[in-house]
């Protein structure tokens, strides 16, 4: 059972913002596929679950992220090499998908809190660029919702992302990283 796991952080004040573009890329793939997400207390995340994979958005804050998974991961016994984390990514120009496995969290702290509870850095990732703004506190801006001319491109961008995810699930994660990067 693979678990593609969206970060981002709960609540209506960040829904919006860059920091939960990986919440944005999963709700895209579950609308795609015509997926419904339940939410569970337990789990301390929104799922939807099929034969094939498990969509988890956890509520938790993205710095505790990797929490959620794990309880969630070892009730499957998923190995960390069949888990996907989609997460926004500063060091990454706006509009830019780049899939990759066994890396460093590069700061992220939803991914340091992905690879703490996970105990490896072994799992994918779909990192989608947010690019950084000269100047600014990158703190504050990956919680600010995005500009008017990224709002202008971000379906495309949702439409890329699923896709990859799709080519991850039926084709592995080398070939969507040869497709995709």
């Amino acid at each position: 059972m693979k678990l593609i796991v969206g970060l981002g952080n709960p609540g209506p004040k960040y829904k919006n913002t860059r920091h939960n573009f990986g919440y944005m890329i999963l709700d895209a793939f579950a609308k795609i596929n015509g997926l419904s997400w339940r939410y569970s207390p337990d789990w301390l995340c929104y799922f939807v679950k099929n034969d094939d994979y498990i969509l988890v958005k956890p509520t938790t804050f993205m710095n505790k992220s990797g929490e959620a998974v794990r309880t969630i991961a070892n009730f499957y016994k998923t190995p960390p090499k069949d888990i996907l984390v989609v997460a926004d990514d500063l060091d990454l120009d706006f509009g830019k998908i780049r899939l990759s496995f066994d890396g460093s969290s590069a700061g992220h702290r939803g991914i340091e809190s992905m690879i703490e509870s996970l105990g490896t850095f072994e799992f994918g990732r779909l990192r989608a660029g947010i690019g950084r703004e000269e100047g600014k506190d990158p703190e504050k801006y990956v919680l600010e919702d995005f500009s008017s001319s990224q709002k202008e491109k971000i379906e495309e961008i949702l439409k890329k992302s699923s896709e990859a995810i799709q080519s991850y699930l039926n084709e592995g994660m080398e070939a969507a990283m040869n497709k995709f990067n």
